[in-house]
């Protein structure tokens, strides 16, 4: 049975849209704030959440996100009230949650009780943005085993080839735009020159990428979408908007769904 994620990415292609994937660390900035966000999110039309595990947050994440994620570890401090959270933020049973868990989470449980805790938290799909794409493919056929699609972090152009052999069927994968921090300055031809090289490595064989990092708005979302991204990923901003109000968040929603529509796309 297709998951949750692959779900929401066949719904949106026959759609002829993207999918608009948001991002805030468990909690943040405050559990009851987080869930109320999240509803509203999705309500207003967000595809998928991310939700990140309670632990430091490394260089690749930005000031903002390093802020956020220490402040909500002083506060939520295991992965199951993380993932009991991020469970209880659908609006609706078919609302995607991906658990991103950095390197530190495995400090102190294993991948297999990892995965074990994201199976009965009925969460979707893992992200593991500091692991190596070798150890991100080989702990992602141990969750589609139960259910869980692995979101597959690729920064790397030398991982091209290992990704494109991969014996996951139709891998969902999260494109780092450049070699930046997020809430860095999108670079658009470095974002495009990488999805070219995606899909000539992948050549006829089925994918689904979505692409983050510097992507705050419609611009970035309708230049990503019509070189023929599946998907973009708003991180940064999404968790500036949420220490602020709810309004602020549906308003993100708000602008940049149109860009993800194919038509706009294509006609612009």
């Amino acid at each position: 049975m297709p998951t949750r994620l692959k779900r929401r990415v066949k719904q949106a292609r026959a759609e002829q849209r993207g999918l608009l994937v948001g991002f805030l660390p468990a909690g943040y900035p405050t559990p009851a704030a987080f869930t109320a966000a999240a509803h509203a999110a999705f309500s207003a039309g967000l595809d998928v959440l991310e939700v990140s595990m309670p632990g430091p947050a490394p260089a690749l994440d930005g000031p903002l996100i390093q802020a956020a994620a220490s402040q909500i570890s002083r506060g939520i401090t295991t992965v199951a009230e993380a993932l009991k959270l991020a469970a209880e933020s659908r609006n609706s049973p078919d609302d995607t949650i991906v658990a991103l868990a950095y390197a530190s989470t495995f400090d102190t449980m294993t991948v297999e009780d990892f995965i074990d805790a994201l199976h009965l938290a009925d969460i979707d799909a893992l992200l593991l943005p500091q692991h190596p794409v070798s150890e991100q493919l080989r702990i992602g056929l141990l969750a589609k085993s139960v259910g869980i699609e692995p979101f597959i972090f690729l920064h790397l152009e030398e991982d091209l080839s290992k990704l494109a052999a991969t014996d996951i069927e139709e891998p969902v994968i999260y494109l780092q735009s450049s070699d930046l921090q997020t809430g860095g300055e999108f670079n658009s031809a470095k974002a495009l020159e990488r999805l070219d090289e995606l899909a000539a490595a992948f050549g006829e064989k089925p994918y689904a990428v979505c692409v983050g990092f510097g992507v705050r708005g419609f611009s970035e979302a309708q230049t990503l979408m019509s070189a023929g991204a599946d998907g973009v990923i708003i991180g940064t901003r999404l968790v500036a908007a949420v220490a602020i109000d709810i309004d602020s968040v549906v308003a993100i929603v708000d602008e940049v769904a149109p860009a993800l529509v194919r038509r706009l796309a294509v006609d612009a």
